[in-house]
């Protein structure tokens, strides 16, 4: 049942957005926020991501199993019926905004809910197999970490809890991409209008560049927008800014898939150690 549950919620991908839940925590309070506080939010979130992670794979079951990469998930495999996968989707969905709305504060639970709203409807059902421009609006919904982690500390969502939604939005494009350009043959397959399938891997990686340029823009620029980041910060972001473009950069001169998988699990690694920097340069 465990390892059922595993996948069908894609925990890594869930542990990252966790990841940037707390700098908004963080950010969201003059001292430091109760151990209490952080754990509901944090448990409150992993449950409505992992719904969120179910009712998809609900919805892609056909394409699912079609492509090599999915096609042993729970669902196209036999091992759970797509009726339990929509119960069970739904049911721990109310049961994260149960817990977040109860616990924590409504606008947290509205925020985390509107994540979910965005990755099944917006990005699952209406823009994935339509557009090669999915991920850029679907995106959307993975950026709404440091809103519940504002909205959880200071029920309130001010400019920086939206500078660093911008900024997760202009990293997820390159991130999602790069994995894209390795899992080119499988999108085909598929028939899923990804860049890579769409507009080949030359466009692809130019606007990987593209993105991680502007990405990096907002890294550093989250420096001037919120007082309490200080030099431990600037370092870091320049630091990162510096390996995230030239590893941009190595990838649209090479082209190649397996550097493409190597910046894709890069940029989570980036990612994290961003939203760390901020949690330990706002209390320092």
């Amino acid at each position: 049942m465990f390892r059922l549950w595993n996948q069908l919620t894609k925990p890594r991908v869930t542990v990252l957005v966790l990841a940037t839940v707390l700098p908004g925590m963080y950010l969201g309070t003059s001292g430091y926020p109760s151990l209490y506080v952080i754990s509901i939010t944090l448990f409150g979130t992993y449950l409505m991501s992992s719904a969120s992670f179910i009712l998809n794979q609900y919805i892609e079951r056909e394409r699912d199993a079609v492509m090599y990469r999915t096609k042993q998930r729970p669902i196209p495999a036999g091992e759970i019926s797509p009726g339990f996968a929509l119960t069970l989707g739904i049911f721990v969905a109310i049961l994260a905004f149960a817990i977040l709305g109860y616990l924590v504060n409504l606008l947290t639970a509205v925020c985390a809910l509107s994540a979910l709203l965005l990755y099944v409807f917006l990005y699952t059902i209406w823009l994935k197999p339509r557009t090669e421009q999915n991920i850029v609006i679907g995106g959307i919904s993975g950026c709404i970490g440091p809103l519940i982690g504002y909205a959880a500390m200071a029920n309130a969502l001010p400019v920086q809890a939206w500078i660093m939604f911008l900024m997760i939005f202009l990293w997820t494009p390159a991130h999602f991409w790069a994995l894209a350009i390795f899992l080119k043959d499988d999108y085909e397959f598929a028939g899923i209008p990804m860049m890579p399938v769409v507009s080949g891997i030359q466009k692809t990686v130019n606007q990987i560049l593209l993105y991680s340029f502007a990405y990096s823009l907002s890294v550093i620029g989250f420096y001037f927008v919120d007082d309490r980041m200080g030099y431990l910060f600037l370092l870091s972001a320049i630091v990162l800014t510096i390996l995230i473009l030239s590893f941009a950069y190595r990838l649209k001169l090479s082209m190649d898939k397996v550097l493409a998988k190597r910046f894709f699990f890069f940029s989570i690694l980036h990612l994290f150690l961003v939203s760390i920097a901020i949690v330990i340069d706002s209390k320092i």
